[in-house]
């Protein structure tokens, strides 16, 4: 087994020094559970002790799962990811509308949904070139609700609504560049979308699609939607968080960021990916999803890692950002790792070429680095 106990004084370390309040880091090696470990409390302000089996509330590394959903559906023939949403959504029938910045405008970075920057953007409204596609929603290169881009025009899902009454709603909403000509994380509302077209495609709520195709095949008890307020489950604070329709998992369902379940099980679900869609022998995903998941698809659109600096050297797959050149982007990870984060505090790491996957809740990026490079030397 290999020797990962850097990573236990590294978080440890990291507590005293008041670098972060706690963190929980699990590896899993060539499907084995290598390392499991929690360190000290969620927060200053609740004080919950963090444990290695704590239920945490997964947010944007839900998107993963999802994806993988919906490619076991595409090799069924029930979808493909290169069809129109309109195929699926009526409401995205129309090419739609794109927002294009004026020249000497200032920019439009801030909440969408949040009061306008100061001094206001202004834009023109061009034609949509043309139809966005479930690629486009898969890589975040369609422009639908792009994060930390001021839009009044995206309103968040209300308690009780459910993705059949709220997605239709997005087919309108202008969007922040052509289809497939830039890439920005739309962490909300192209998961909205593919979520609710899983749905359709399967003919069952999404909930018990995962459940019955991913999560019990899995064996991950603690994957599921609507885990907060469990034993064992991460409290929520603020309440702006804790009241979202995502987070509460009851009737909206949303592999936006709707998923609980603790690191140690999360990785099972990676390391079925890192065996080529295989877990105990039982083939759950087809080899050739797995690789069009995992590798570059969009060129050089992708500027960097989401919660990190921009880079180079770094492309993006369906959800998940991949290191080409570890040199260029500055990480320690190696060439061919694949992985996303949520809300940069949670972030998985999967490398093919060291057979090993990586999950840690790490609330800083510095100290999440230096776990990164230990695992790395320890792991290859």
């Amino acid at each position: 087994m290999p020797e990962l106990s850097e990573i236990s004084a590294l978080a440890n370390r990291a507590v005293a020094g008041g670098r972060i309040p706690g963190a929980v880091i699990a590896a899993r090696a060539h499907g084995e559970l290598v390392h499991n470990s929690a360190h000290g409390v969620l927060d200053t302000a609740t004080g919950y002790q963090l444990q290695p089996d704590t239920i945490l509330w997964l947010a944007s590394l839900s998107k993963l799962i999802g994806t993988a959903a919906l490619l076991m559906l595409a090799e069924e023939g029930r979808i493909s990811v290169d069809d129109p949403v309109s195929t699926y959504i009526p409401e995205f029938g129309t090419p739609g509308r794109v927002r294009v910045l004026r020249p000497g405008s200032p920019s439009p970075m801030g909440v969408p949904f949040g009061p306008p920057p100061d001094p206001a953007p202004e834009f023109d409204i061009v034609p949509a070139e043309r139809e966005l596609t479930l690629f486009d929603l898969l890589t975040h290169t369609g422009g639908l609700q792009s994060i930390f881009v001021w839009n009044p025009e995206y309103v968040v899902p209300a308690p009780g609504q459910t993705l059949a009454e709220y997605v239709p709603t997005l087919g309108g909403l202008v969007r922040d560049f052509q289809p497939g000509r830039g890439w920005a994380y739309g962490n909300a509302a192209s998961f909205d979308v593919l979520s609710r077209i899983i749905e359709l495609a399967c003919g069952q709520q999404l909930d018990a699609f995962l459940r019955t195709r991913l999560f019990e095949p899995l064996g991950v008890a603690s994957l599921g939607f609507g885990r907060g307020g469990q034993d064992g489950a991460m409290p929520l604070s603020p309440p702006a968080l804790s009241d979202s329709v995502v987070v509460q998992g009851r009737t909206f369902l949303s592999t936006c960021a709707g998923l609980w379940g603790t690191g140690a099980d999360y990785l099972v679900f990676t390391e079925m990916l890192r065996a080529g869609g295989v877990h105990n022998g039982r083939r759950l995903l087809a080899e050739k999803s797995v690789e069009t998941m995992t590798t570059n698809r969009i060129g050089a659109l992708c500027p960097g890692l989401n919660a990190r600096e921009p880079a180079p050297g770094i492309g993006f797959g369906l959800s998940v950002a991949v290191i080409e050149d570890p040199v260029a982007a500055g990480e320690s990870l190696p060439a061919g790792t694949y992985g996303w984060d949520g809300v940069g505090t949670r972030r998985v790491w999967v490398s093919p070429s060291g057979g090993w996957s990586l999950f840690f809740y790490v609330p800083d990026p510095g100290v999440q680095r230096e776990i990164e490079a230990a695992a790395t030397a320890a792991l290859g």
